[in-house]
């Protein structure tokens, strides 16, 4: 890869990795949550977008770093990546599931159908990403290692 895609790839990863790009992705699912929730009531729906935005937030956020650590684990590119594609979608689902359930969202399916292309995409596109700006494990791992918290 040139130095110019490469620039390029970590200039992205920097937006994606930062709080500020996940904030801005966030809005998008906090209208759908909103919309998607609005003839249980206003109040309903609004708790729904502000949970949405906040668990989007968090989850993009928090993901990234996730997926990162999931990454580390693997010598291989190809097995890495998949690795952390999947463990980014098992990490994002649990944790929003979870939390409309906590706070009474009434249409839990639906607020949540809007975004699985976007998080499918999401999670490919950013495992990709690390493929091209970060190397696999080169060495064994010890136990100790293989925390998921930095």
């Amino acid at each position: 890869m040139s130095a110019t895609p490469r620039r390029w790839a970590h200039q992205v990863r920097a937006l994606v990795d930062s709080f500020w790009g996940a904030c801005l992705g966030a809005g998008v699912y906090a209208a759908w949550a909103v919309w998607a929730n609005w003839d249980a009531g206003s109040h309903i729906a609004l708790r729904a977008g502000l949970t949405h935005w906040v668990m989007s937030t968090f989850l993009t956020y928090t993901g990234t770093g996730t997926m990162r650590q999931l990454y580390r684990l693997f010598r291989g590119p190809t097995e890495a990546a998949l690795f952390c594609f999947g463990g980014g979608l098992l990490y994002t689902y649990a944790l929003l599931i979870a939390a409309h359930a906590a706070v009474g969202t009434a249409h839990i399916g639906l607020t949540l159908a809007a975004g699985v292309v976007p998080n499918l995409l999401f999670c490919s596109s950013y495992a990709l990403l690390l493929s091209r700006t970060r190397q696999p494990a080169s060495s064994p791992r010890a136990p100790s290692d293989r925390a998921l918290c930095p």
